[in-house]
């Protein structure tokens, strides 16, 4: 064998501009679409018109998030197997056509019975919604694992900068888009109107994606640096746990990073109420919720281009405290807002804070999974999945305080959530320098 033929084979980065713009790209078209159907701000405002119970309010960020992280082990798994047939995106574009589909029942629904049967209104919209990211959650491990494969790691601070903050572009300018319909539409055709763009656009952003240029399924792009696990390779569900409890016990930084989104999930039943206080404390309209989620996503695209260079110098570990700090003035703010334009601040926060633990979100897994040298695909999962029991319980929890006491215990919960992450945040920056054992070949 010759030289040249035996040389460690380097990655095909041919398309890595094109992939890096295209997602890029992705990341706005969702965002404006996902805007139009908010869980944070115009959903429950939604669901405040439809029904009195706080519980229920809450029902819609607890089945955001389990819909998206619960069904990711089972994602992972399907997406070793596309692996294997170099069909990664394929699998992603299928599965999340599929998931597409349910989101028309809520439109057609809130057209037909919006003014005289909310009980079918909510629950078509809660099961659409449900189903919806349930999708998106299959498809999330394959979704990273291309994310990982084709933008190279150098570039990857900066495209997560980009990708977030064009999609608060993107966010920014459909909220605006469905306060103007709320504000001018009657009740329930500014929600019809909103619902429908939101799944069109959501659906489009497919489209973009199959722009990506998918490497070969040889290509070394999709091993981590140092990864010692075979690209593609299905395991069962036993060893999957095994090796994923190996995992946790070899790697002191991902397990704090585990603790730490586990706490802000559960601060998360604060967020999760502020449209709805406004809407039942303070008489926010319809149009206000499109607002909150306006100056929301406005500064997140601040926050993003800010954290993208914080870091680009600090490590993405540094954006974990911060955002919780953030996280718990937005909190703190909540407790004291007299009104609704005082709530604007409060979002503000949120969106500071968002960007700032999103960031971290996206980036920490694939960092954790490479520096470690195992599979990007099964950190992400881990990640989402083992999170899922706090963000869940956190809004319904939330839902039954807030019925029984009002909405400032919740916040106060929230605030000393969001402290305690900031402290495990800042013992993951210190951890970061401490080496991991290598891992064992499987």
């Amino acid at each position: 064998m010759s030289d040249q033929s035996s040389a460690k084979r380097l990655p095909d980065l041919r398309h890595a501009s094109w992939n890096f713009w295209w997602l890029v790209f992705d990341g706005f078209v969702f965002a404006f679409g996902f805007t139009f159907i908010s869980p944070s701000s115009i959903l429950p405002v939604f669901v405040a018109r439809l029904t009195p119970i706080d519980l229920l309010a809450g029902a819609v960020p607890a089945i955001d998030f389990i819909g998206l992280a619960l069904p990711q082990i089972l994602g992972a798994r399907w997406a070793a197997r596309a692996a294997r047939r170099g069909g990664r995106k394929r699998f992603v574009l299928i599965v999340a056509g599929i998931g597409r589909i349910p989101m028309l029942a809520p439109i057609v629904a809130t057209a037909v019975y919006g003014d005289t049967e909310p009980g079918i209104v909510l629950a078509s919209l809660l099961i659409g919604l449900g189903l919806f990211r349930l999708s998106e959650g299959i498809v999330l491990p394959a979704y990273f694992d291309i994310v990982g494969a084709v933008v190279p790691p150098p570039r990857r601070a900066r495209y997560f900068a980009l990708q977030q903050a064009s999609g608060a572009v993107g966010g920014v300018a459909s909220a605006f888009g469905a306060r103007w319909l709320l504000a001018n539409l009657p009740f329930p055709w500014g929600f019809v109107t909103c619902f429908a763009l939101g799944t069109f656009f959501v659906s489009f952003v497919l489209v973009v994606f199959a722009q990506v240029r998918e490497p070969e399924p040889d290509d070394p792009a999709w091993a981590g640096e140092g990864e010692t696990e075979k690209v593609g390779e299905v395991v069962s569900h036993p060893r999957w746990w095994r090796d994923l409890a190996q995992v946790i016990s070899s790697d002191a930084t991902f397990r704090l990073l585990l603790v730490g989104r586990s706490l802000a999930a559960l601060a998360s039943m604060a967020p999760a109420y502020y449209a709805v206080s406004a809407v039942r404390r303070l008489g926010a309209s319809d149009a206000d919720g499109a607002t909150f989620g306006a100056v929301m996503l406005a500064s997140s695209l601040t926050g993003t281009l800010l954290w993208g260079e914080v870091a680009g110098r600090y490590r993405h570990t540094v954006l974990v405290p911060v955002g919780a700090l953030l996280g718990a003035s937005a909190a703190l703010s909540a407790i004291f807002a007299p009104d609704v334009v005082w709530l604007l601040g409060t979002f503000a926060f949120v969106g500071l804070a968002g960007s700032a633990l999103g960031m971290a979100d996206t980036a920490l897994p694939l960092a954790l999974a490479e520096r470690a040298g195992r599979s990007r695909a099964r950190y992400v999962a881990a990640y989402s999945t083992l999170t899922v029991p706090f963000a869940v319980a956190s809004p319904l929890i939330g839902g039954v305080i807030a019925g029984a006491y009002g909405y400032v215990p919740v916040n106060g919960i929230a605030i000393v959530a969001y402290a305690a992450t900031a402290g495990v945040g800042f013992l993951m920056i210190r951890q970061m320098k401490v080496p991991i054992p290598a891992p064992t070949a499987v």
